[in-house]
C-alpha cells in the first residue's frame, strides 16, 4: 500500500494490557488505542506491494482511512522533514500576536535558592520617562508591522508588583494603543503572588487579564522554607489567600499554578495538593510542575558552578519519574494534567513578533535571559525590531529531522537558553531525549490507559 506510520508517532503500552497499544501524534495530538492483533493486520496491510485493499474487510480498510486522517498514517511518499519545516514556518510567519515581555523591575523580596535571576543587578526599575519611550516605540512598531492584530503585555520581572506604581501607569496606556490601532489586547502577568491582591486583579481585569502564573512550593511548612521573603518570613499564607480572593471573583477562569520540584520538597508536594483540593480549586486552576535546572555556568568550557541544582536537583531519570509520579497525584484528586510534555517550540525566541523589554530599555528575545548582558541584541533607542538574528536561524531542526525523532513537534530542538547554558550556544539543538519519552509515554498511559 501507498501508506506508513507518521514519523512523528510514538506508542506505548498500557501497563498489565499486553494486548494494547496507544498511538500518539505529536504533530496532530491525535491518540487512539488498538489491539495488538489489530496492529499486525495494519502493518501486513501497509506492506502489500499492490493497491488491491479488497482482500481485507471493509472494517479494517476504513480504521485505515481515519488512521490517515488523524496523520498517524500518511501517504508513503510524503517528505514529512519538509512538510514540517514548512509548517514550523507557516505557524512563525502568520503569528500576528506582538507580545511584550515588560519586565518592570529586576528586583524581587524574595530569596528563592533555585532562582534563575541569581547574580544579575536586582536594583533596576522601570521610570516613567522609560516607560513613555516603550509606549512610543509600541507605537512605532505596530505602524510598521501592519500583520500584528493583538497586542500582549506579560508583565514580569524580578517581582512587577514590585512596580505597581508604574504598572498603573504605563498598562492603561499600552491598551489605548492597541484600541487606537484597532488591535485586540490582553494582560497576562508572572508573580511570586504575595502583592497580587483583589485590588490590584481587578486593575488588571481592567485591562483583560489572560493569565496569572504564581508559584507555591508546597505545603506552607516546605513553601516557606524556600520561598522566603528577604525579611525572613514565609510567604505562604498571604498568596494563598490572595489565589483564594482571585478564584472566588471570576475575573479570570483559572490561575496557573506552578510547583517547582528537587529533592527538597518532593515528598511533600502531595500535602499542597491536597489543600488544594479541600478548598475545591481543581476547576480554579491549572497546575504545572516545574524542573528545576541548571541558570548560569562559570566559564564557558561548560565548568559549572557548584550550586544548587548540583546539590537538590534530580538527574533527568529521575524528573521524568517525579514529574508522573506528580501529575498521577494530581489525577487522583481530580485536577486536569497536561497531554503532553512540551520543552517549548513556540516560546518567545521562536515568536517573530515577540520581545522582553528590560527596565532600562534593553531587548532580548528570551525571558530567562533577563539582566544577562549577552541576550541583549539592541534597545528602544536604537532598534524598531524584535528580531535577533541568533533566535531567527533554525538550522538545529534539519538535524533533529534526521534523527527522526517523534518529539520534534513539542520539543522544537529544545530550549535555547539551555542550549546556551550547556553548550554555550543557542543555535544548537539540545536534545533531552530520554527526559521527553519517559514523561509523554507516562502521561500518555494516564490520560489514555483506560481501566
Amino acid at each position: 500500500m501507498n501508506l506508513k506510520w507518521s514519523q512523528f508517532v510514538f506508542q506505548v503500552k498500557p501497563k498489565d494490557k499486553k494486548d494494547k497499544i496507544i498511538f500518539r501524534s505529536t504533530l496532530t495530538g491525535a491518540t487512539i488505542r488498538m489491539r495488538s492483533k489489530l496492529k499486525r493486520i495494519i502493518d501486513s496491510f501497509l506492506e502489500e506491494e499492490d493497491d488491491d485493499e479488497s482482500k481485507y474487510p471493509k472494517k479494517i480498510r476504513d480504521y485505515v482511512n481515519s488512521l490517515t486522517k488523524l496523520g498517524i498514517l500518511i501517504p508513503r511518499d510524503t517528505d514529512e522533514k519538509k512538510n514540517y519545516l514548512s509548517l514550523f514556518n507557516d505557524i512563525r510567519n502568520n503569528d500576528s500576536t506582538f507580545g511584550i515581555y515588560l519586565v518592570t523591575t529586576t528586583d524581587c523580596q524574595l530569596r528563592c535558592p533555585y532562582c534563575y535571576e541569581q547574580n544579575i543587578n536586582q536594583k533596576q526599575f522601570l521610570n516613567i520617562a522609560m516607560a513613555d519611550k516603550i509606549i512610543l516605540w509600541c507605537q512605532k512598531y505596530i505602524e510598521r508591522n501592519k500583520q500584528c492584530k493583538k497586542l500582549r503585555v506579560i508583565l514580569y520581572g524580578g517581582e512587577p508588583l514590585l512596580n505597581k506604581r508604574i504598572i498603573k501607569y504605563i498598562l492603561p496606556q499600552l491598551h489605548q494603543t492597541a484600541q487606537r490601532n484597532n488591535l485586540l489586547f490582553d494582560t497576562q502577568i508572572v508573580t511570586n503572588g504575595v502583592l497580587l491582591n483583589p485590588q490590584m486583579a481587578l486593575f488588571l481585569a481592567r485591562h483583560n487579564l489572560d493569565r496569572i502564573q504564581i508559584t507555591i512550593d508546597g505545603p506552607p511548612k516546605i513553601h516557606d522554607k524556600r520561598r522566603i521573603g528577604k525579611n525572613g518570613k514565609g510567604t505562604f499564607d498571604r498568596i494563598f489567600q490572595n489565589i483564594l480572593n482571585i478564584s472566588s471573583m471570576g475575573i479570570i477562569k483559572k490561575i496557573s499554578i506552578r510547583i517547582n520540584f528537587d529533592k527538597n520538597n518532593i515528598s511533600a508536594i502531595h500535602e499542597l495538593l491536597d489543600i488544594l483540593a479541600l478548598h475545591k480549586l481543581q476547576d480554579k486552576v491549572d497546575l504545572s510542575f516545574g524542573i528545576i535546572t541548571l541558570t548560569s555556568c562559570s566559564e564557558p568550557k561548560r565548568k559549572y558552578k557548584k550550586n544548587y541544582i548540583d546539590l537538590y536537583g534530580f538527574s533527568d531519570s529521575e524528573n521524568a519519574e517525579k514529574y508522573l509520579w506528580l501529575c498521577k497525584e494530581a489525577k487522583e484528586r481530580g485536577f486536569t494534567i497536561p497531554k503532553e510534555f512540551m520543552l517549548g517550540p513556540w516560546c518567545s525566541t521562536r515568536a517573530i513578533h515577540s520581545v522582553v523589554i528590560e527596565p532600562n530599555g534593553s531587548l532580548l528575545k528570551c525571558f530567562s535571559g533577563v539582566g544577562r548582558k549577552e541576550f541583549i541584541f539592541g534597545d528602544i533607542n536604537s532598534k524598531f525590531t524584535c528580531n535577533d538574528p541568533r533566535f531567527s536561524d533554525f538550522a538545529y531542526l534539519k538535524e533533529c529531522l534526521q534523527k527522526e525523532c517523534p518529539y520534534l513537534p513539542i520539543c522544537g530542538g529544545g530550549c535555547r537558553f539551555e542550549a546556551f547554558i550547556h553548550q554555550g550556544n543557542i543555535q544548537k539543538p539540545y536534545c533531552q531525549f530520554n527526559l521527553i519519552d519517559k514523561i509523554n509515554k507516562g502521561l500518555t498511559r494516564l490520560n489514555y490507559d483506560k481501566k
